[in-house]
């Protein structure tokens, strides 16, 4: 992993923020350094992904109508496709 160092004097009250930082997995992460008269707070945040769901190639009714079909999550056949983060799944 190639290591760069960013350096920033704030001599007054303000913010800085360095962006185009990754962490160790490779998320993006933007660092923030704000000082104040109290001090100084550095907060640092992973960026959300841009995640589009998967396309299994059948439409929204479909996979409701199958869904209904099935009391458990876990003997559906689209199963992986929905995830156990769904309301319905999560419920049980």
């Amino acid at each position: 992993m190639k290591k760069i160092i960013f350096a920033q004097v704030l001599t007054t009250s303000g913010t800085t923020e360095f962006s185009g930082l990754y962490d160790k997995k490779g998320n993006a992460v933007t660092v923030e350094m704000e000082r104040d008269n109290s001090g100084a707070c550095l907060m640092i945040w992973r960026e959300e992904a841009d995640r589009s769901p998967s396309d299994c190639g059948i439409s929204e009714e479909e996979i409701e109508r199958t869904c209904s079909m099935h009391d458990d999550c876990g003997n559906c056949p689209l199963y992986d496709y929905c995830g156990e983060g769904t309301e319905e799944c999560s419920d049980e």
